[in-house]
Parts: C-alpha cells; structure tokens; sequence
C-alpha cells in the first residue's frame, strides 16, 4: 500500500491563550515514562449514502472541519501544541501540531482484505519512528489520510511526556465533540494541574526503561494479533473464576491466559522451564479516593508487578487471575496518595527503585520470561466521533516489526466497538510467536489476525 502525502504544515490554537503556563513543567510520573509516542489509529468508512459524484467535496469539507476544530481545541490543550525543551520541560509556545495530509488509491475494503493489513497500520501516521520523541521537539503529531472510497483514518503521535494512553483518549475525544458541535469546547476541560510533584529531575535509574532495559530482546520482532469476542469472553470468565475471584474482569482473564500460553511458547522455544514475570499497566485515576477525573492530563499510570509462574509447575487460569489480581490490587488508594505532594519524590524514588530491583533480582536468579502488559480498554476511543460517525476499527500499531532487531516483549489490550470482548496486540520475537500464533488452548477462544470488516462485532460501524 503506497501512501502519498498531499500537504505538510503546522496547526496552531485558533487563537492565543495568555493566561496558560508558557512552561509546563513534568510530573515525576511524568518523569518515569519512556520517552516516546503513543500511536493510535482511528479509520472510519465511507458514508455509502454519498453519491460517488460528490464524494471529493465531502471529503475536503471534513478536511477543513478536522483542522478548524483542532485549531480550536489547541486552545485548552496549550502543551501538545508547544515544543519539547528537554527532559522535564515543555514549551508552550503555540508553535503548532505537526499535521500531515496523505491519501491512497484503494478503498477501505481492500485495505482489510489485504492479508497483512495490520502491517500497513504504521504508514498511516506521520513518518516519524516512535521512539525518538526528543528528536523534534513535537509533543503531538498527526496524519489524516483519505482512501479512494471516502473512507478517512486519523493516526496520532502523542509524546508519552505529556499524556498517557487515557489522556491521548480524552484529546481524541475532546477534538471529536469540538469538530461535531460546530467547533464548541467540550463540557470536560483538560486539566493540566496535577497532585505529583513537578520540576524537579528524577534520577535516570528510576524511570520505566531502567525497568525495561534490562529485558531488551536482540532478534525480529513479529506481531499477531488476537480477537476474543463476546461469547469467549463468557467462556473464559467463567473459566477463570474461583471463590477468591467470582467476577474476573476481560482484562484478568485475557491477561491471564495469555501468560499461560506464553509461557508455553518460550519453554518450546528455549527448551527449559522458567516463571513467566510481568509487568501491567494500572491507571491511577480509577485507584484514587475519589478518583481522579479522565480529563486530568499527564501521566498517571504505574507498573503492578506480579510473578505468574514457577518452575516444574503447572499453575491453572484461576490461580494465575488470582495472582493478578493481587498484584494489580496493591496499586490501591494509599498507593497514589504516598506519591502525592512534596513528599511523593521520596515515595517515588522508593517504589521505583523497588520495582526495578525485584524485575532484576528475579532475572538475575533464575531466569525469567519478561513481558509487558498494557490495557487500553474502557478508553472510549470507539467512541470517537468527529461529526460523521465512529470508527470501525482503532489501531494501536507501534510501527513495522520488519526491521526490528532491539525490543522488549509486549502486549496490548483494547476494546471492540461493543466493549464486550479484547482485541490484542502482541508483539513477540517471530520464532515465539510462530509457536503462539498455534497454541491449541489460545486458539480456543482467539481468532488469529481477523478481517474487522467480517465479524459481526464490527459490521454494525460499516
């Protein structure tokens, strides 16, 4: 699939905002995220009612509505429309986002019916590798691309120094009701103000990549992706429950089985038996009392870490989602208030520190099977409606795996348009994942790589 880009150029806030911050200084949390993009794709079809005749002023209609009303919205979110400085700094200068127009020569349908469709997803944002946020100095960029048949997809490169995944959500939505009420702010402003410490340098060996680093894979990274629907999700709940955990939630038992299999697929491949240890992504605003409002900005996420596996044991789906559980369960309350305020550095620096340690003791002892887990699940991004409806598909593509030769494994969970099931990304060396991509259990409840556009979860946004 060859995208070519049309137009290139900066867009700034509608008009200046004065009594914003012209710094915004990073949280430690802030501070502990790696330094890269968070990508996320939205396509969104054709409208089949539109004769073809008239498709192309339609499109440069919507053209035109995407940058006004993102124009507009820069207003309230100030930071992604500045400069990166350095390392605890943002610029809010209003110099504007980086923003791309592209277009293809095939419709949507044939882009799914591609077999390898979701290979193509990175050249559906800017052309710029995720891992180089510092490099220039763009928090936000962004890439409208139109396909032949009128269908639209909007990829997004947030820098993870401003926003984490629930914060880039709310952007996308606040720039989604903007666009479809005639350019009115939204009724939940962005806020920017956060209870962790800010300006003030961390140590380098007490961010997220200390953590990550010491697990980094040499080899070709190979990605597959997995739908559970519905009716699986039935299953696999009712699977994974027990008198400790009556109710696992989607993500529990997704997560769980997915160690489970894994650890399969790295015993075969390395031909010994090692625990499975993880880290998930927790979203500290829904552990707060009370919890933190979605429109807070930044970063608020921490790492629960749990150890799911033992050596010559065979640990079953209910005792692993119990063990989730209890990891995820210690981010709790108290947790977030401890990083809270001037003394949360000190917190901070503690659990970090512990974090880490824990991950290199167990790596160092007896060899573990590291993989990260993230959850974009509850995020709202189906619902993402920029005037002409919500997208059938959302993308997380972290770019081609083609050329990798430097990584960490990793997995993704996100909603359907339903909510109701998982669709996962998984991002694995390619001689694990061809073992994985075949465990029997996996493909009991999985689909392997599926065509959005033929299942019924799906056909509803068609």
């Amino acid at each position: 699939m060859e995208v070519e880009i049309i137009s290139t150029q900066l867009i700034k806030p509608s008009c200046p905002t004065p009594t914003h911050p012209k710094t915004h200084n990073l949280s430690i949390i802030d501070q502990f995220m790696p330094s890269i993009y968070i990508p996320m794709v939205l396509f969104y079809p054709a409208d089949h009612i539109i004769p073809s005749t008239i498709d192309s002023n339609i499109t440069q209609q919507r053209l035109k509505q995407l940058k006004e009303s993102l124009s507009q919205v820069l207003t309230q979110f100030y930071p992604f429309a500045g400069r990166i400085k350095d390392k605890i700094t943002i610029d809010c200068n209003d110099e504007g986002v980086y923003y791309t127009e592209a277009k293809v020569s095939c419709s949507l349908v044939e882009f799914f019916n591609h077999a390898n469709f979701a290979s193509f997803t990175h050249k559906l944002l800017p052309n710029q590798t995720i891992w180089d946020t510092a490099t220039e100095g763009y928090p936000t960029m962004i890439q409208v691309t139109c396909f032949a048949c009128g269908g639209m997809v909007i990829g997004t490169l947030i820098s993870h120094m401003i926003a984490d995944g629930a914060a880039a959500s709310f952007f996308l939505s606040s720039w989604g009701s903007t666009s479809k009420s005639e350019f009115q702010h939204a009724s939940a402003l962005p806020n920017f103000d956060t209870p962790f410490l800010k300006n003030v340098a961390c140590p380098k060996d007490t961010n997220v990549m200390a953590l990550c680093g010491q697990f980094l894979n040499m080899g070709k990274l190979a990605m597959r992706r997995f739908l559970f629907d519905e009716e699986a999700m039935s299953k696999l709940k009712a699977q994974g429950s027990s008198l400790t955990v009556q109710n696992p939630t989607r993500v529990e038992v997704v997560t769980s089985l997915l160690c489970k299999c894994s650890a399969r697929a790295f015993r075969e491949n390395h031909g010994l038996e090692r625990p499975s240890l993880l880290t998930h992504a927790v979203n500290m605003r829904l552990r707060a009392s009370p919890n933190f409002p979605k429109s807070c900005m930044g970063n608020y996420v921490w790492l629960a870490l749990a150890s799911m596996g033992e050596k010559e044991k065979v640990i079953e789906l209910p005792e692993l989602v119990i063990k989730l559980r209890e990891a995820l369960k210690s981010i709790n309350s108290e947790f977030v208030k401890s990083l809270e305020g001037e003394g949360g550095l000190i917190k901070y620096c503690e659990v970090s520190k512990q974090l880490i340690e824990s991950a290199s003791n167990g790596a160092q002892t007896s060899g573990v099977n590291y993989v990260h887990y993230t959850s974009w699940s509850n995020f709202g991004l189906y619902e993402v409606d920029y005037g002409w409806g919500k997208p059938i598909w959302v993308s997380c593509t972290s770019g081609s795996a083609e050329d990798s030769t430097l990584f960490f494994n990793s997995i993704i969970l996100m909603d359907t348009p339903s909510s109701k099931g998982i669709e996962v990304w998984i991002y694995l060396n390619e001689d694990e994942m061809s073992i994985l991509q075949q465990d029997k259990e996996l493909l009991t409840f999985a689909a392997l790589d599926p065509n959005p556009l033929q299942l019924k979860d799906y056909i509803s946004r068609a």
